[in-house]
């Protein structure tokens, strides 16, 4: 079989972090190649990204990714697999938010068979507060259970459509993990490079 190779040498950062923030994330092992490649293994997990195109230098790139708006390496280093997880106080007070509201409107006209009344309202309240105090984070799947198995159908279906995922009440996670690492390591790991970049200048 055909192939080609292209070997590089990988440079590591050995980052021991000790402040405030080290609970979150205490040490970060980090390679980057001068061809674009990145590696992090850390205690708040794992990233890797591989850039083609970054200017001249790789690591005055990296100095601009992790020093400023952080969100760029958010996207290139987050992954599905560690977000998209119903964040269900979020989503559970906008239910409640929901409640209030539909509760406000049936007071503005004569009560009609569609309209929430104040007993039903109390009993969604009480369900929706039982799902709020026993969850917290969970896949849309569970939440999906919850929403057709635990909140009672009449009351429910008076505020809610059956597709619950459009009535645009849902809050999902973000991949908590790499916005630690942009958070805490990144600016860190910037500063670093900074320091060896300026260094070689003057040298």
């Amino acid at each position: 079989m055909d192939y080609s190779l292209k070997k590089s040498t990988m440079e590591r950062y050995d980052i021991r972090i000790k402040n405030e923030d080290g609970w979150r994330c205490a040490w970060a092992i980090i390679s980057i190649s001068n061809d674009g490649v990145f590696n992090a293994q850390t205690d708040c997990g794992n990233f890797s990204y591989s850039w083609g195109s970054f200017g001249e230098c790789f690591k005055s790139f990296l100095i601009d990714v992790c020093s400023k708006d952080t969100s760029y390496l958010y996207g290139k280093i987050s992954s599905s697999e560690r977000q998209g997880k119903i964040d269900v106080e979020k989503t559970i007070d906008n239910m409640k938010r929901r409640v209030i509201e539909s509760r406000k409107e049936a007071g503005l006209r004569w009560l009609g068979s569609d309209d929430l009344t104040a007993d039903e309202a109390r009993e969604l309240w009480d369900s929706l507060d039982c799902v709020q105090g026993n969850h917290d984070e969970i896949t849309a799947d569970a939440f999906s259970s919850i929403f057709y198995y635990e909140l009672p159908e009449k009351e429910r279906g008076k505020v809610f459509s059956d597709e619950w995922w459009y009535d645009d009440v849902l809050v999902t996670t973000d991949d908590r993990q790499a916005n630690v690492f942009c958070e805490v390591v990144a600016p860190i790991f910037a500063e670093i490079l900074k320091e060896e970049v300026k260094a070689k200048e003057t040298a």
